[in-house]
Protein backbone atom coordinates (compact mmCIF):
# COMPACT_ATOMS: atom_id res chain seq x y z
CA UNK A 1 0.00 0.00 0.00
CA UNK A 2 2.82 2.42 0.81
CA UNK A 3 4.45 1.64 -2.01
CA UNK A 4 1.26 2.79 -4.00
CA UNK A 5 1.02 5.82 -2.56
CA UNK A 6 4.87 6.62 -3.07
CA UNK A 7 4.48 6.06 -6.78
CA UNK A 8 1.55 8.06 -7.10
CA UNK A 9 3.48 10.66 -5.10
CA UNK A 10 6.04 10.59 -7.35
CA UNK A 11 3.46 10.57 -10.03
CA UNK A 12 2.30 13.99 -9.34
CA UNK A 13 5.88 15.30 -9.29
CA UNK A 14 6.48 14.24 -12.73
CA UNK A 15 3.31 16.43 -13.71
CA UNK A 16 4.38 19.13 -11.39
CA UNK A 17 7.74 19.35 -13.55
CA UNK A 18 6.27 18.51 -16.76
CA UNK A 19 4.35 21.57 -16.11
CA UNK A 20 7.17 23.51 -16.07
CA UNK A 21 6.51 24.16 -12.29
CA UNK A 22 9.20 24.46 -9.20
CA UNK A 23 10.41 22.16 -7.19
CA UNK A 24 10.34 22.74 -3.10
CA UNK A 25 13.44 21.08 -1.82
CA UNK A 26 11.80 18.42 -0.47
CA UNK A 27 10.29 17.41 -3.46
CA UNK A 28 13.69 17.47 -5.19
CA UNK A 29 15.33 15.13 -2.55
CA UNK A 30 12.41 12.57 -3.02
CA UNK A 31 13.41 12.48 -6.60
CA UNK A 32 16.65 12.54 -6.24
CA UNK A 33 16.46 9.96 -3.53
CA UNK A 34 14.76 7.58 -6.07
CA UNK A 35 17.33 8.58 -8.66
CA UNK A 36 20.16 6.82 -6.42
CA UNK A 37 17.77 3.98 -5.77
CA UNK A 38 16.15 4.39 -2.21
CA UNK A 39 12.72 5.71 -1.35
CA UNK A 40 13.80 7.36 1.76
CA UNK A 41 13.69 11.52 0.22
CA UNK A 42 15.59 12.70 3.58
CA UNK A 43 17.52 15.72 2.22
CA UNK A 44 20.22 16.18 4.96
CA UNK A 45 21.41 13.87 7.37
CA UNK A 46 22.39 15.69 10.78
CA UNK A 47 25.65 13.33 12.09
CA UNK A 48 27.60 10.58 10.12
CA UNK A 49 25.17 8.02 12.46
CA UNK A 50 21.99 9.39 10.82
CA UNK A 51 23.98 9.56 7.32
CA UNK A 52 24.74 5.95 7.74
CA UNK A 53 21.50 4.78 8.62
CA UNK A 54 20.03 6.56 5.31
CA UNK A 55 22.36 4.88 3.52
CA UNK A 56 22.00 1.46 5.05
CA UNK A 57 25.24 0.87 5.67
CA UNK A 58 27.63 0.46 9.52
CA UNK A 59 29.18 3.79 10.68
CA UNK A 60 32.46 2.56 9.80
CA UNK A 61 31.88 1.46 6.11
CA UNK A 62 30.89 4.88 6.07
CA UNK A 63 34.21 6.44 7.73
CA UNK A 64 35.84 4.40 5.24
CA UNK A 65 33.60 5.76 2.27
CA UNK A 66 34.52 9.15 3.61
CA UNK A 67 38.50 8.72 2.76
CA UNK A 68 37.69 8.08 -1.34
CA UNK A 69 38.32 10.67 -3.43
CA UNK A 70 35.56 12.77 -4.26
CA UNK A 71 33.41 11.71 -1.34
CA UNK A 72 30.97 14.52 -0.35
CA UNK A 73 32.25 17.12 2.12
CA UNK A 74 30.04 17.98 5.00
CA UNK A 75 28.49 20.97 4.78
CA UNK A 76 29.17 24.11 6.28
CA UNK A 77 26.73 23.54 9.40
CA UNK A 78 27.99 20.11 9.91
CA UNK A 79 25.11 18.37 8.49
CA UNK A 80 25.63 15.69 5.09
CA UNK A 81 23.98 16.37 1.83
CA UNK A 82 22.19 12.70 1.47
CA UNK A 83 21.58 13.23 -2.33
CA UNK A 84 25.27 13.75 -3.05
CA UNK A 85 25.94 10.83 -1.08
CA UNK A 86 23.58 8.01 -2.83
CA UNK A 87 24.89 9.98 -6.06
CA UNK A 88 28.47 9.25 -4.99
CA UNK A 89 27.90 5.35 -4.39
CA UNK A 90 25.82 4.83 -7.03
CA UNK A 91 28.68 6.43 -9.29
CA UNK A 92 31.79 4.90 -7.53
CA UNK A 93 28.95 1.40 -7.75
CA UNK A 94 29.01 0.90 -3.60
CA UNK A 95 27.29 -1.44 -1.84
CA UNK A 96 24.68 -0.12 0.42
CA UNK A 97 21.59 -1.53 2.03
CA UNK A 98 18.21 0.37 2.17
CA UNK A 99 15.23 -0.54 0.19
CA UNK A 100 16.14 -0.80 -3.09
CA UNK A 101 14.41 1.24 -5.49
CA UNK A 102 13.78 -0.38 -8.57
CA UNK A 103 15.83 -0.25 -11.18
CA UNK A 104 13.30 1.22 -13.96
CA UNK A 105 12.07 3.47 -11.44
CA UNK A 106 15.44 4.56 -10.53
CA UNK A 107 16.28 5.39 -14.21
CA UNK A 108 12.56 7.48 -14.74
CA UNK A 109 13.38 9.36 -11.36
CA UNK A 110 17.43 10.07 -12.85
CA UNK A 111 16.06 11.43 -15.92
CA UNK A 112 13.57 13.64 -14.22
CA UNK A 113 16.29 15.24 -12.05
CA UNK A 114 18.62 15.82 -15.47
CA UNK A 115 15.45 17.22 -17.60
CA UNK A 116 15.00 19.41 -14.17
CA UNK A 117 18.52 20.71 -14.11
CA UNK A 118 18.06 21.38 -18.21
CA UNK A 119 14.94 23.17 -17.51
CA UNK A 120 17.04 25.34 -14.71
CA UNK A 121 19.71 26.49 -16.67
CA UNK A 122 17.45 27.53 -19.60
CA UNK A 123 16.05 29.27 -17.31
CA UNK A 124 18.99 30.40 -15.91
CA UNK A 125 20.35 31.65 -19.31
CA UNK A 126 17.18 33.56 -20.05
CA UNK A 127 17.20 35.71 -16.82
CA UNK A 128 21.35 36.35 -18.29
CA UNK A 129 22.60 34.65 -15.77
CA UNK A 130 25.25 32.73 -18.12
CA UNK A 131 27.30 34.01 -21.13
CA UNK A 132 27.94 31.80 -24.28
CA UNK A 133 31.43 30.49 -24.81
CA UNK A 134 31.28 32.77 -27.75
CA UNK A 135 30.33 36.32 -26.02
CA UNK A 136 33.12 35.45 -23.58
CA UNK A 137 35.51 35.04 -26.07
CA UNK A 138 35.02 38.20 -27.91
CA UNK A 139 34.79 40.05 -24.71
CA UNK A 140 38.19 38.80 -23.74
CA UNK A 141 39.31 39.47 -27.18
CA UNK A 142 38.63 43.18 -27.08
CA UNK A 143 39.82 43.92 -24.35
CA UNK A 144 43.11 42.50 -24.89
CA UNK A 145 42.84 44.27 -28.25
CA UNK A 146 42.17 47.59 -26.58
CA UNK A 147 44.70 47.48 -23.81
CA UNK A 148 47.40 46.56 -26.48
CA UNK A 149 45.97 49.31 -28.79
CA UNK A 150 46.38 51.49 -25.75
CA UNK A 151 50.10 49.99 -25.09
CA UNK A 152 51.01 50.88 -28.52
CA UNK A 153 49.58 54.14 -28.62
CA UNK A 154 51.25 55.19 -25.32
CA UNK A 155 54.91 53.40 -26.01
CA UNK A 156 55.16 54.22 -29.61
CA UNK A 157 53.74 57.88 -30.36
CA UNK A 158 53.69 59.50 -26.86
CA UNK A 159 56.59 58.08 -25.31
CA UNK A 160 59.52 58.84 -27.57
CA UNK A 161 58.79 62.97 -27.69
CA UNK A 162 58.80 62.96 -23.92
CA UNK A 163 61.23 60.68 -23.28
CA UNK A 164 63.79 62.22 -25.77
CA UNK A 165 66.91 63.48 -23.65
CA UNK A 166 65.97 62.04 -20.41
CA UNK A 167 68.10 59.20 -18.60
CA UNK A 168 67.71 55.57 -18.17
CA UNK A 169 65.80 56.17 -14.85
CA UNK A 170 63.32 58.78 -16.36
CA UNK A 171 62.33 57.05 -19.69
CA UNK A 172 61.73 53.93 -17.32
CA UNK A 173 59.16 56.17 -15.23
CA UNK A 174 57.78 56.97 -18.32
CA UNK A 175 57.52 53.84 -19.27
CA UNK A 176 56.30 52.43 -16.06
CA UNK A 177 53.76 55.31 -16.08
CA UNK A 178 52.07 54.60 -19.99
CA UNK A 179 51.98 50.99 -18.55
CA UNK A 180 50.38 51.49 -14.81
CA UNK A 181 47.37 53.78 -17.09
CA UNK A 182 47.00 51.19 -19.69
CA UNK A 183 46.38 48.57 -17.18
CA UNK A 184 44.01 50.95 -15.33
CA UNK A 185 42.44 51.64 -18.44
CA UNK A 186 42.01 48.27 -19.62
CA UNK A 187 41.01 46.78 -15.80
CA UNK A 188 38.01 49.83 -15.95
CA UNK A 189 37.04 48.02 -19.66
CA UNK A 190 36.82 44.76 -18.30
CA UNK A 191 34.92 45.86 -14.83
CA UNK A 192 32.25 47.90 -16.88
CA UNK A 193 31.86 44.83 -19.22
CA UNK A 194 31.68 42.37 -16.18
CA UNK A 195 28.51 44.56 -14.71
CA UNK A 196 26.73 45.26 -17.54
Amino acid sequence: MLKKVLDVDFSNLVKKVAAGKPLTAVERARIEARAAGSSDSTAYADNQVELATLLGITRRTLTTWRKMAGAPKPLANGQYDVAAWREFVRSKGLKGGGEPVGNQEALKARKLLAEIEEKELRLAIRRGDYLSKEEVRRAILEGLGRMFSILHKRLEDELPPISCGKDAIGIREDNARALDEARKEAFEYFTALTHE
